[in-house]
């Protein structure tokens, strides 16, 4: 009897911890609506679009507890000398609203990477600052998809372990003479096999 007496409570105990879970938003006093940078793999990304602030949103846990939404990394394969590295991940006002009333549902940062770009050509990018203006950055929503514009692009710290991928980085950029996007930050870890190069 005591020992499933036991089990129950150390079952109620894993139940009770993972339905405390938390958003991984840390503010940052300096960039109101913003999360400080951090190199984690806390999945989350913040930014400025327009002077408003943005994050990627998240979602209830199956058993409780918080999991923001990861990003997504694919290579683009092109019929060009070149192929696509796309980071994309969804955004949401951060003012508490539903993603609804948001003018802008996802980003992604375009690199420009070799027909045999993999996925240790990306860790070496670890601690680099790529080429001002090299790569493009774009915005969409469901009703005005925005045409890409330029970007910087910064990868502060890239690391693999045996089943994921940790990367963080700071971005801007500009599309058109309407979308300034300043202050972005990310720090993202993806399962190894949602990585398609």
């Amino acid at each position: 009897m005591k020992s499933i007496r036991s089990i129950a409570a150390g079952c109620m105990i894993i139940l009770l911890l993972y339905s405390c879970g938390k958003r991984n938003f840390y503010p940052d006093a300096d960039d109101p609506g913003l999360s400080i940078l951090s190199s984690y793999g806390f999945n989350i990304a913040s930014v400025y679009i327009n002077n408003v602030a943005y994050v990627n949103p998240y979602k209830r846990g199956i058993i409780g507890g918080i999991v923001n939404y990861a990003p997504t990394l694919r290579k683009i394969q092109t019929a060009g000398a070149v192929d696509t590295l796309s980071l994309s991940w969804l955004i949401n006002k951060n003012d508490n609203s539903t993603g609804y009333n948001s003018p802008y549902q996802n980003i992604s940062l375009l690199i420009p990477v070799s027909k045999s770009f993999s996925v240790n050509d990306f860790i070496a990018l670890s601690g680099k600052r790529l080429a001002a203006n090299s790569n493009a950055i774009a915005v969409n929503s469901f009703y005005n998809p925005a045409n890409p514009g330029r970007s910087n692009l910064y990868f502060i710290k890239i690391h693999v372990d045996t089943s994921a991928l940790y990367f963080s980085g700071l971005f801007d950029g500009k599309i058109g003479d309407s979308i300034v996007i300043t202050k972005g930050r990310f720090d993202f870890k993806i399962d190894k096999n949602a990585i398609n190069f």
